[in-house]
């Protein structure tokens, strides 16, 4: 599997973050990311979706660790949590930003709350879910990712320590499905991971 470093401080700051959005380049943020990084490694995913995907900062880590993957980002135009506002399409900036970085990237970004969603299409080896914070959305958002995982692919939850609403959601969707997870753990940072993994059967 072909993989890129994961770039410098000062390369991150320079040339992925949004001028004005420089909380994101401090140190606690960066090894943040550099930690996604190491975890989509870890599984060396062909095909990739992620839930929420604002300026690509995440997706940007997921990349580095596999620079050919298929990706598919969902994300709505005035995001709520985390999100950006001021009716801004962020998606020009990020597709240029993985087209710049990754041009063996398949990248297909879709303007969509996946509260109103059914599916999200894949399967996919890899999903990231960091939409909408509220637990029934998280409830709905990992239901529909467990549908599009393959067997044995990985859930990364977002701000699962972080934010309660996050934390309730995902405890009840582990709980109630266990017979079909082979593992879940939580990832300690600075605003904590769960990570899910489907069984193979």
């Amino acid at each position: 599997m072909k993989t890129k470093t994961f770039p410098d401080i000062d390369s991150w700051r320079k040339n992925v973050l949004v001028p004005g959005d420089a909380k994101f380049g401090r140190r606690d943020f960066y090894d943040y990311y550099c930690e996604k990084f190491h975890i989509c490694r870890l599984v060396g995913p062909e095909s990739i979706c992620e839930i929420g995907v604002r300026w690509g900062y995440s997706t940007f880590a997921f990349l580095c660790a596999a620079p050919e993957a298929e990706f598919t980002g969902y994300d709505v135009i005035n995001g709520g949590y985390g999100g950006v506002k001021n009716n801004l399409d962020t998606f020009p900036r990020v597709r240029d930003l993985l087209k710049n970085h990754f041009p063996k990237a398949t990248v297909k970004l879709v303007h969509a709350d996946t509260r109103t969603l059914k599916v999200l299409g894949g399967p996919y080896d890899f999903v990231h879910i960091d939409g909408n914070h509220r637990q029934e959305a998280i409830e709905h958002d990992l239901a529909m990712a467990f549908k599009s995982l393959r067997p044995a692919g990985i859930i990364l939850v977002d701000d699962y320590t972080y934010v309660a609403g996050v934390t309730r959601g995902t405890d009840k969707f582990i709980t109630e499905n266990k017979q079909r997870i082979e593992t879940s753990y939580t990832i300690e940072s600075l605003r904590g991971e769960m990570i899910i993994r489907k069984a193979e059967k």
